[in-house]
C-alpha cells in the first residue's frame, strides 16, 4: 500500500540506459513538454474508444501497466503518464507539490488535444487523482484508485509513516546468482515481493543495466518517494463530484503480505509482523476516512491481494473496473 511495500521504496531511480533488450510491450512512446525544460514520458497502447490513462505509484514509471494495461485497449484509447522525477521523464530539483505534478497531467491532457479522460491511479497516484477530481472535475469522466483511495497528507503526517515502521524487510540475494545480476534476475526479485508478471521494462528503468544486461547500479529511491509524500498538499476529498472506484487489497497475515516470509530470519519476520500491524492500523483509518468524505465511491475489498492489486489479482481487478467504466 502507498509505496511503501518492498521495491517501490527501495528501487533505484536511475534513467534507462540504451541497450538492445526489445521492450515487448505494444505501446507507443512519445515525450511531452509540460514546462520548457520538463518533459514526460506518454507510453500510448491505442485501442479505440474515450481516453483512460494510467498513473503509477510513487517511484515507478508507467511501464508498470505495460501488461495490464492492454486488457482494455478494446474499449478504450489507453495511455500512461510518467511523472516528473521517474523512468525517462526529466528529473528537475523542484516541482514535486502536489499542484504542480496535477498540472503536468492537465497539461499532457491539452497537449494531447483531450478534454476528458478517465483516470485510474496505484498507490501514490491516488494523490495526484484527489487533486484532479476536487481541483479540475471538468478535465476528469471517472475516477478508480488501485489501492490508493488515501488521504495522502494524512499517510505523511501519520505516525506509522514518520517512524518508517512501513518499510518491509527484503528477500534474502538468491543462492543462484552472483552480487552483479542480470536483469531477469531483479524482475523475478521484483515479481516475490509485488506479484507476478512484473514487467522487465519497469525493471529496466528503475535499475541501470549495461549493454549486456547486468546490474551496474542501485540508489535508494525511499528519499525520492519521502519527497513526494512530504509534498503533498492537503485536499478537501468532497469536493470530489466524477464517480469513484476504490479497489482495495485486503490480507490477513504478515506471511500474506510478505509471500517470502518462509525466508526471513527471526529478526526480519519481527520486523514484518510490525509493519503488518501498523499497515493494518493505518488502512482501517485511512480507508474508514476516504470511504466518510467521497461518499460516492464504489469500494470493493480483494482479500488475499497484495498492494500491487492489478498485478496480483488481475482478472478481479480488470472485471471490476471494467464494470465500472463502462456500466452506467
Amino acid at each position: 500500500m502507498l509505496a511503501l511495500i518492498a521495491w517501490q521504496v527501495n528501487m533505484a531511480a536511475g534513467l534507462l540506459v540504451a541497450i538492445s533488450w526489445p521492450d515487448p510491450s505494444p505501446h507507443q512512446v512519445r515525450y511531452v513538454a509540460v514546462t520548457p525544460s520538463v518533459k514526460l514520458e506518454i507510453l500510448d497502447w491505442g485501442g479505440s474508444g474515450p481516453p483512460l490513462i494510467f498513473l503509477a505509484g510513487g517511484g515507478h514509471s508507467a511501464h508498470v501497466y505495460d501488461q495490464f494495461a492492454t486488457r482494455f485497449t478494446d474499449r478504450f484509447h489507453v495511455l500512461g503518464i510518467t511523472r516528473r522525477g521517474s523512468g525517462t521523464s526529466s528529473h528537475p530539483k523542484a516541482g514535486y507539490d502536489t499542484t504542480t505534478l496535477v498540472r503536468d497531467i492537465v497539461t499532457v491532457l491539452d497537449s494531447l488535444g483531450m478534454k476528458k479522460a478517465s483516470f485510474a491511479a496505484h498507490s501514490f497516484g491516488g494523490s495526484e487523482l484527489n487533486l484532479l477530481g476536487s481541483r479540475y472535475p471538468n478535465r476528469v469522466n471517472r475516477l478508480v484508485y488501485l489501492d490508493s483511495g488515501f488521504d495522502f497528507w494524512a499517510l505523511g503526517e501519520s505516525q506509522e509513516w514518520k517512524s518508517g515502521v512501513l518499510q518491509a524487510p527484503q528477500p534474502p540475494i538468491p543462492a543462484y546468482d552472483d552480487a552483479v545480476g542480470s536483469a531477469w534476475s531483479w524482475t523475478l526479485w521484483a515479481e516475490r515481493v509485488s506479484g507476478p508478471d512484473v514487467p522487465e521494462a519497469e525493471v529496466r528503468t528503475m535499475y541501470r543495466f549495461d549493454a549486456d544486461g547486468r546490474f551496474v547500479g542501485d540508489t535508494d529511491v525511499g528519499a525520492a518517494v519521502e519527497r513526494l509524500v512530504s509534498s503533498t498538499e492537503v485536499v478537501d476529498l468532497r469536493r470530489i463530484r466524477a464517480p469513484v472506484l476504490a479497489l482495495y487489497s485486503v490480507l490477513d497475515s504478515p506471511e500474506a503480505m510478505l509471500p517470502y516470509w518462509h525466508a526471513l530470519d527471526a529478526t526480519a519476520r519481527a520486523r514484518g509482523q510490525k509493519m503488518f500491524e501498523a499497515l493494518t492500523r493505518l488502512h482501517v483509518k485511512l480507508r474508514a476516512d476516504f470511504s466518510e468524505r467521497v461518499a460516492s465511491a464504489r469500494v470493493v475489498r480483494i482479500h488475499g491481494a497484495r498492494h500491487y492489486i492489478f498485478l496480483t489479482h488481475p482478472a478481479e481487478v480488470t472485471h471490476a473496473m471494467l464494470e465500472f467504466l463502462v456500466g452506467a
